[in-house]
C-alpha cells in the first residue's frame, strides 16, 4: 500500500452531467460522466463514471444506473459519499497521514441544507477541509475574468441539469437567475420527438449523441443528417431512421428562447451603472450547453450584445477552482 504524510489538494466540478478533478501541482486528471452502476439493493457500487454510463438502457433486474447529483446538487448523500471515495481513491491512493483540503464548486442557487450535505459527503470520504465555491466565479476565472474588479462580467453557466445567468463584480453576485433547463432537457426532448413522430424508442445516450451532432439553430445547417438506432413501438424490432438538422430545430429554439429570457431578467435586475460594463465586454457563455450549434450567434442577434465562450467551456469551471485553489486563504471570502 501507498503511504504518504500529506494527501495532495483537489478540486472537483461536481456537475449532473460530468465530474471533473483538479489536483495540485499535477493538472486536470480526470473527467468522468455522474453515473454508477448499483446493484438491486443499493448497498454495492459495481461501476463509476464513463463504464457505468455505458450500461444506460442496457441493465437487467439486478443493477441499474443513478446518478446521485442532479442539477448541480446531492439527491442521495449515502450515493454521493461512496462517488466521492472513488475518485478521491483515484487521487490519492493508498495512506495519507493528512487528509487533503478539497474545493468543490457548487451552484449559486444551493441551499444550506444542500450545502452542509455536500460538505458532510467530502469530510466522510476523506476531506479534513471542505471549501463551497460559487461555479459562476469559478468560471469567470476560468475564462480569464477577473471578478475581483468593479468591472462587471456576465456569466451564463449552461450545464446539463441547470442554467444560470450571473452579474459578477467585486467579489460577488449582484444579480442571479436560474432555469431547470440543460443538457438533460434537450436529451428529454429530442427522445420525446423520436417517440412522437417518429414512432421509434431511443435511449439517453443516442439522444446525446444527436444533441451533438446535429442539433442546431443555424439555418444553413438544416440539412445535417443522422442516422439513428432504436426499438420501433409498433412492431418492437429494432429499426434505422435518418433525422436532419431541420426537424429539431424547435427543439433548439426553446431552449435558446428560455435562455434569452433568463439573461434579460438578470439584465432587469442588474443595477444601470453595471450595465456599460456588460455593454463594452459582452457575455460570456460556459458549460458544457455552451457549444449548442447557433446559440452564440442566435443570443448575440436577439440581446444585441456580443456573445462568446472560451476554447473549453465545459473545464472554465475547474479551470478557476484550479487558480482559487493555488492560494485558497485569499480567496476565502468565495466561500458559501
Amino acid at each position: 500500500m501507498k503511504f504518504r504524510i500529506i494527501a495532495k489538494d483537489f478540486a472537483i466540478d461536481l456537475g449532473t452531467s460530468n465530474i471533473l478533478l483538479y489536483k495540485k501541482n499535477e493538472g486536470l486528471i480526470a473527467n468522468e460522466p455522474s453515473f454508477m452502476l448499483l446493484d438491486e439493493n443499493n448497498t454495492k457500487v459495481l461501476k463509476v463514471g464513463a463504464e457505468a454510463k455505458e450500461m444506460l438502457g442496457k441493465t437487467h433486474d439486478k443493477v441499474h444506473v443513478v446518478r446521485p447529483i442532479e442539477n448541480g446538487v446531492i439527491t442521495d448523500f449515502n450515493l454521493t459519499e461512496a462517488l466521492l471515495n472513488y475518485f478521491f481513491k483515484k487521487i490519492n491512493p493508498g495512506f495519507c497521514l493528512v487528509q487533503p483540503r478539497t474545493l468543490i464548486a457548487v451552484p449559486n442557487q444551493i441551499t444550506d441544507v444542500k450545502a452542509r450535505a455536500l460538505e458532510d459527503a467530502a469530510l466522510y470520504a476523506g476531506s479534513r477541509d471542505v471549501i463551497l465555491v460559487d461555479q459562476n466565479l469559478a468560471a469567470a476565472y476560468g475564462i480569464g475574468l477577473d471578478p475581483d474588479t468593479a468591472s462587471a462580467s456576465l456569466v451564463v453557466n449552461l450545464g446539463a441539469g441547470l442554467s444560470e445567468a450571473s452579474t459578477l463584480a467585486l467579489n460577488g453576485i449582484i444579480s442571479a437567475k436560474s432555469i431547470s433547463k440543460g443538457g438533460d432537457y434537450l436529451d428529454k426532448r429530442i427522445g420525446d420527438y423520436f417517440k412522437n413522430s417518429l414512432k421509434l424508442e431511443i435511449g439517453k445516450n443516442t439522444a446525446e449523441e444527436v444533441k451533438n451532432n446535429i442539433l442546431s439553430l443555424r439555418i444553413r445547417d438544416k440539412s445535417l443528417t443522422l442516422k439513428v438506432e432504436g426499438r420501433d413501438l409498433e412492431s418492437a424490432m429494432p429499426k434505422e431512421v435518418e433525422v436532419n438538422s431541420g426537424s429539431l430545430k424547435e427543439i433548439a429554439l426553446d431552449y435558446a428562447d428560455s435562455v434569452y429570457e433568463m439573461i434579460v431578467e438578470v439584465l432587469e435586475k442588474t443595477p444601470p451603472e453595471i450595465s456599460r460594463d456588460i455593454k463594452d465586454k459582452g457575455i460570456f457563455l460556459t458549460g458544457g450547453q455552451a457549444i449548442l450549434q447557433g446559440l452564440t450567434e442566435y443570443l448575440s442577434s436577439k440581446l444585441s450584445l456580443k456573445v462568446s465562450y472560451s476554447d473549453n467551456p465545459l473545464e472554465d469551471v475547474i479551470r478557476g477552482c484550479a487558480i482559487i485553489l493555488e492560494d485558497p486563504d485569499r480567496y476565502a471570502k468565495y466561500r458559501k
